[in-house]
């Protein structure tokens, strides 16, 4: 197929060619219709936010140029299909795990710093989570990948799981060949599914790792709008296995996805596709070298850092600069002061600022590298931030109480000292990067209540927890 077309992109600027008169939705008729204050920034996109009419398609089934998107993006990807996503990856990681959990209480192994939304499917089709820890990165002081042999243990022990759910890379940028885990799973006939949301680029090849799909995972879920140049909620979901029954991932699909998809979303996708597809090995190596150039510009600030995995098997990714304090300031507080220099980072944990570099040589790294100068001029020397445990759990392999069996336990709120022991009635997930930190149906541990107390000391923001503020956690009157 010829990537340098983008189908679905040209049958909208036809359309608007056509000068259209709506009488259907959306009511903003074009922008005809719409707010006079905003107008002139909102007109050009408002004019290619149409619907299903006449030579556009229909996303929940496409037979021409949505259709023949989605295929030049299968065929890119390497996936037997490809389908866009307009509810972020969260839509196709809900879809994926409904597709295989066909009964309440069937296992799946998954990694336990995935993404919330991979939690609320397990819990949404009342699966039994087999939680695998992955390995801590002392270097960057996160939680990195999960090990090999911490898998075949759990196949071994979990022989009846109907997936394995992987996150690939992290949030930072550290990603591992998946092809050997891949294969024990598939030895036994389990699919593994993979969140590789911040890796749609990687099939641009090298220097950036090596894709899930290039590895052999069944389904993986993307999203483009993270490093790709789609609108926010544009991603997608690519299928390469015999072992997923396609028909009923389709169903889930449309259950989860809006009945009204944005178009402009879907052209996004089209147009990211072939702007990956297009890049070539010049465009890499200027994106390398303005990156290198920001990085050494960063390291030369007295008070940070920049840090890279150095544990062995993880390749980290380009457009992941991860800078870790050297002073006395946490994360947080490094990020404030970028911010006041009109410099947002993508997220900060009581260590880090995470930077995350666009797919281009644009030129603006070298002015955002002046501004990180001004911001972090004059860093207070002395003794850097302690943090007393960046571990998830007390345990490298452990079980979720299964989600069936506590629907209808009672609930109630105990101080952190009484939750140690106690079956979680809430997830705690500090945001971002929204992986959880303990999760429902999980006991809590020692390490849950240390790593809650630093994260509240350092002000984190959190998505759940609704008490923590009050010293409190939601738990199950559980005595299982």
């Amino acid at each position: 197929m010829d990537q340098s077309r983008t189908p679905l992109y040209d049958a909208l600027m036809h359309h608007w060619t056509q000068r259209p008169v709506s009488f259907h939705v959306p009511g903003h008729k074009y922008g005809t219709v719409f707010s006079k204050q905003a107008k002139t920034m909102f007109l050009p996109l408002l004019a290619l936010d149409a619907t299903e009419i006449a030579g556009l398609d229909d996303l929940h089934h496409p037979e021409s140029v949505i259709a023949e998107a989605q295929a030049l993006a299968a065929e890119l990807y390497g996936a037997r299909e490809t389908f866009f996503l307009v509810n972020g990856s969260t839509a196709g990681n809900l879809a994926m795990i409904a597709a295989v959990c066909r009964e309440k209480g069937q296992k799946v192994i998954v990694q336990r710093n995935c993404h919330k939304s991979i939690m609320h499917a397990l819990q949404l089709m009342e699966a039994t989570p087999v939680l695998l820890s992955p390995e801590v990165d002392s270097h960057v002081r996160v939680a990195s990948h999960v090990r090999t042999d911490l898998i075949k243990e759990a196949l071994a022990l979990h022989s009846d799981a109907v997936a394995i759910v992987l996150t690939n890379p992290n949030y930072y940028g550290m990603a591992v060949d998946l092809t050997e885990i891949v294969r024990l799973a598939h030895e036994r006939g389990i699919p593994v599914l993979v969140d590789e949301a911040h890796g749609a680029h990687f099939v641009a090849g090298c220097p950036f790792p090596k894709p899930a799909l290039a590895c052999g995972a069944d389904i993986v879920v993307q999203s483009a709008h993270k490093t790709l140049p789609a609108m926010t909620m544009g991603a997608f979901l690519h299928v390469n296995s015999e072992q997923v029954d396609i028909e009923r991932l389709k169903y889930f699909l449309q259950l989860f996805q809006s009945s009204s998809p944005s178009y402009p979303i879907m052209a996004s996708l089209d147009l990211a596709r072939n702007y990956v597809a297009e890049l070539t090995k010049d465009d890499v190596a200027a994106i390398v070298a303005e990156v290198e150039e920001l990085k050494a510009v960063i390291d030369d600030i007295d008070g940070v850092a920049v840090v890279s995995s150095q544990q062995s098997g993880v390749q980290t990714d380009l457009l992941k600069v991860t800078v870790q304090t050297r002073c006395r300031l946490t994360g947080y507080e490094l990020q404030q002061q970028l911010e006041c220099q009109g410099v947002f980072a993508e997220l900060a944990d009581p260590f880090n600022v995470l930077l995350v570099c666009p797919l281009a040589a644009t030129g603006r790294l070298r002015e955002a590298a002046e501004r990180m100068r001004r911001a972090w001029r004059h860093l207070p020397t002395g003794e850097e931030p302690t943090f007393g445990s960046f571990m998830l759990s007390d345990s490298p392999l452990s079980s979720v109480v299964s989600y069936e069996k506590l629907r209808h336990a009672r609930k109630k709120a105990v101080s952190l000292e009484e939750a140690e022991g106690c079956v979680a009635a809430e997830t705690v997930i500090p945001y971002p990067p929204g992986v959880p930190l303990i999760w429902i149906g999980e006991r809590v541990g020692s390490i849950h209540i240390a790593q809650i107390r630093e994260l509240l000391r350092h002000r984190a923001h959190w998505q759940g927890g609704s008490q923590l503020r009050e010293g409190k956690l939601v738990v199950y009157e559980w005595e299982g």
